[in-house]
């Protein structure tokens, strides 16, 4: 698992890689960063997870860092400081940097802290050459707290196509299948029995009713992880007493180890699986590193607009399952296990497509370009390093890939297509609806040969735009045949109506019904009557009748797809066992309360 004393020895080994990078000949062009959210309440309190003062500084410090790093700065005791070149320096430009992250409170928190460490306030004016303070009479106004810059912060809902690139398990039914079948193995059931008797001796009062007692077990093992984590750190009593009495000493520790390795197969494992399902999040992921890194080299190669679609820095802030689920995929846990683990709170992983040698400038040879890949064990990592790790079982001393062979890796793990992630997930989301067989869109490569754009939309609002511009063309040439051709419009003086209405019109009589039954005839389909009272079935024609709907939407849904999963594992005794429900990807099919599984400081 990822604990201090383990990755020092990490750091010890590549800490070489990680400085000796601070010179000259290293000239990163663009950098893709998926970043883990700060320390935030645990899920299976009641009410939204929130952003604590805790992980608000956590991300502000790692903001300070990347600034450090890619911006302006001169401390390589940070990340190092290999600056980007053209990246703005004091006021933000929110068309050199993408920010992406999902509408949850502490993700979009997570993300307006750390762009404040990356840009913090900047005062307008003052021989700056920065007049978009400056009034007419003279005055210089700056924006409120003494200059906060406002980044532009791309969060999407499950609703949105895009969602699929920083949360690709999110309304994804087989991702979640696959993920949930561990708890169906040997490995399971054999590591939920050596450990029943540890998380018996746990007590019930530190989770404050939260969890029930036959909920302390393996099979919550991210849940128990998550609050005590949480407890750990704000919890002065817990603290204490996992800290310091002998009764529970190293019991946090394990607490945390077993929450990784279920993590990890959970989400990184592929090994139990031949599609990957359960590494989905990994997959979209993966095409939206290599789709920027392109975008970077068309506009760069080709003299392209740089601010359209290919951003120099890319942020991604979300949760823990895309980080696990990639880490898997690039095999960055070939050489070292310790990754096979929760990352901490604020902890990174970064892709930084560079060149080398006395030229900084873009090559022209796309041969002269490689791709590095870092970890950053988050903030409180006490050596504080972004660390290089040979990934796709390169050797230690291949931290660095040529571009066409990172391209040609990436573009094996990747799940490119929109329409590729909606089959491969069965996912009922409406954005999905549009995606069949001959749907050409892509939400993650959006175009071909160098030809793309960030403005892509999905197929069932194109289908909303052809249906308005068919309208609107429609109306014009009616209009147009108005004014040229003499068409007009009349009211029509119809003949008068029956008083008595109904389906006759104006043959129907007074003593015709509108609808008539046999005396025996069945009553319309979908529509049962309910009398008053015990003897309403007979009621007679003076009895008053409600009525209810049968068959409805609701108890269709019950009768389609709303299976709820069997009691897991098929030991005896185990059907009061309640299934796991934890995060957000298998919500849709654990029968618990649904909890998402997080991680310690």
């Amino acid at each position: 698992m990822f604990v201090r004393n383990v990755v020092t020895v990490m750091a010890l080994a590549w800490l070489g890689s990680a400085q000796d990078q601070d010179d000259d000949t290293y000239h990163p062009h663009a950098a893709f960063a998926f970043i883990r959210t700060g320390d935030r309440t645990p899920i299976i309190l009641p009410g939204v997870s929130v952003l604590t003062a805790l992980g608000a500084n956590q991300m502000l410090t790692l903001g300070q860092n990347f600034r450090t790093r890619y911006i302006t700065g001169d401390s390589p005791n940070g990340l190092g400081t290999e600056h980007i070149a053209g990246l703005s320096q004091n006021t933000l430009d929110n068309d050199q940097i993408l920010v992406k992250t999902l509408d949850k409170q502490y993700l979009m928190a997570s993300a307006q802290a750390f762009m404040q460490g990356l840009y913090p306030p900047h005062a307008l004016g003052n021989g700056t050459g920065d007049a978009s303070g400056l009034l007419a009479d003279g005055t210089t106004v700056n924006f409120p707290l003494d200059g906060y810059q406002y980044a532009n912060v791309h969060s999407t809902s499950e609703l949105d196509a895009q969602s699929i690139n920083v949360a690709g398990s999110q309304n994804c039914p087989i991702a979640m299948k696959d993920a949930m079948e561990y708890f169906t193995t040997e490995a399971f059931m054999e590591t939920r029995a050596v450990n029943q008797g540890f998380y018996g001796n746990l007590s019930a009062d530190w989770f404050n009713g939260l969890l029930n007692a036959n909920e302390i077990d393996y099979i919550s093992a991210l849940e128990i992880a998550d609050y005590l984590t949480y407890q750990y750190t704000h919890n002065s009593t817990i603290y204490h007493l996992l800290a310091n009495d002998s009764e529970y000493a190293g019991v946090y520790d394990k607490v945390r180890h077993l929450a990784d390795q279920e993590t990890w197969y959970l989400y990184g494992n592929t090994s139990t699986s031949a599609a990957n399902n359960q590494a989905i999040p990994g997959k979209t992921l993966a095409a939206a590193i290599l789709n920027q890194f392109e975008l970077v080299i068309t506009d760069q190669t080709y003299g392209g607009d740089l601010t359209d679609s290919s951003y120099p820095l890319t942020l991604y802030i979300g949760d823990h399952e895309p980080m696990i689920s990639l880490l898997s995929l690039i095999m960055a846990d070939h050489h070292d296990s310790n990754f096979r683990a929760l990352p901490p709170f604020a902890s990174s992983i970064v892709f930084e497509l560079f060149s080398t040698g006395a030229n900084a400038s873009f090559p022209t040879n796309k041969e002269d370009l490689w791709v590095r890949f870092y970890f950053h064990n988050g903030t409180d990592f006490s050596a504080n390093q972004m660390i290089a790790f040979p990934i796709f079982g390169n050797g230690p001393s291949r931290t660095d890939m040529p571009w066409a062979e990172f391209q040609n890796a990436f573009e094996g793990i990747q799940m490119e297509t929109l329409t590729q992630w909606c089959r491969s997930c069965d996912s009922p989301s409406l954005f999905c609806w549009g995606a069949g067989e001959t749907s050409n869109v892509s939400v993650v490569i959006p175009g071909s040969d160098g030809e793309k754009s960030k403005g892509n939309v999905s197929p069932v609002v194109a289908g909303v735009i052809g249906a308005v511009v068919t309208l609107a063309v429609a109306a014009l040439l009616f209009a147009l045949a108005m004014l040229l051709g003499g068409v007009r419009l009349h009211r029509r003086s119809g003949s008068k109506k029956s008083d008595l209405g109904g389906f006759k019109g104006s043959a129907k009589l007074a003593s015709d019904p509108d609808l008539s039954l046999a005396k025996n005839g069945a009553l319309p389909a979908g529509i049962s009557f309910v009398g008053a009272g015990a003897g309403a079935a007979g009621a007679g024609a003076d009895g008053k009748k409600g009525h209810e709907r049968v068959g409805s939407w609701e108890l269709r849904q019950k009768e389609f797809g709303q299976k709820e999963f069997g009691p897991r594992g098929g030991e005896e005794g185990d059907e009061d066992v309640s299934p796991r429900g934890s995060f957000d990807a298998i919500d849709a099919v654990a029968a618990s309360k649904p909890v998402e599984p997080h991680e310690r400081v």
